[in-house]
């Protein structure tokens, strides 16, 4: 008689050598649009130093915005500051054209204009808050990045609003006086190049315009100092929202209830140029 032997069930087990795990997508390096900038110091004559300065973006032949900044040091003198203005950038490919972005300019008086090593002058300095994206990101309030105060000429704070974003820029003169103006231009180079890595952007409470209206308040009297909450403690749309804030800053005094100047967007450039016209036959 032949004897089997019966093979016993066993519970499932894992195998042996588990198949392994895809790694985690690699994180892409931070955008080259953006640079925190360093304190170079004072200059003998009492220019300030700075390193990190964006003067330029590079383009496409078509004249599109690439993302890649072209970064320099600047020289300017504090004292020699002429206006303050506040800028606002509506999102207009977006709903009632929110959020919006804010930021500041500082116009220098044309006998003393920001300079580099390189000999390039430019008329103004933006500094503009904003999230620190990595390479190919965009806007998003709800991402978990870090703030970078961002440096800039005015030329390419236009070329930034108006080439590569497509949005216009408005501008608003700030009712501030020579002190107020020197002083918060200080200031804001102060915050500026601090390290700002361990700071998280938050739509609220650490954004553009959050940090806009903190660096205002402190060279106004408090009569003219913008609160970032409504009576009840809950966020005030007019201090949270840039779009919304114009009216505000004209409620407080710190601008007046004209219109702004306003720098159009440039639009963008047909994905597809259409061929070259057929030539036109002589009859």
């Amino acid at each position: 008689m032949m004897i089997t032997q019966r093979t016993r069930s066993r519970p499932n087990q894992p195998p042996a050598n588990p198949p392994a795990q895809p790694a985690p997508p690699a994180q892409q390096p931070w955008s080259a649009l953006q640079q925190a900038a360093t304190d170079l110091g004072t200059t003998p004559d009492g220019l300030t130093h700075l390193d990190g300065v964006r003067w330029d973006i590079e383009n496409q032949p078509n004249g599109e915005c690439i993302e890649k900044g072209v970064f320099s040091d600047a020289f300017f003198n504090p004292n020699k500051v002429k206006d303050v203005f506040l800028c606002i950038k509506p999102f207009t490919d977006q709903p009632m054209n929110a959020p919006g972005h804010a930021l500041l300019k500082f116009e220098f008086e044309a006998d003393s204009p920001v300079t580099n090593s390189q000999g390039q002058t430019d008329s103004g300095l933006a500094i503009s808050v904003e999230q620190h994206f990595h390479q190919g990101e965009g806007y998003d309030p709800n991402a978990k990045n870090p703030t970078i105060h961002q440096l800039g000429t005015w030329t390419d704070a236009l070329e930034k609003a108006n080439v590569n974003d497509h949005y216009p820029l408005q501008v608003y003169r700030l009712l501030l006086n020579h002190d107020q103006q020197v002083a918060l231009l200080n200031d804001r180079v102060a915050e500026a190049v601090k390290d700002h890595q361990n700071s998280m952007y938050d739509a609220i409470n650490n954004s553009c315009l959050s940090n806009l209206i903190d660096g205002v308040n402190k060279q106004v009297p408090e009569e003219q100092q913008i609160p970032k909450t409504q009576p009840d403690g809950s966020p005030d749309p007019a201090a949270v929202v840039p779009i919304f804030c114009p009216n505000n800053f004209a409620a407080h005094n710190l601008i007046k209830r004209d219109k702004p100047e306003v720098h159009p967007a440039k639009p963008k450039p047909p994905e597809n140029p259409p061929a070259n016209p057929p030539t036109l036959l002589m009859v």
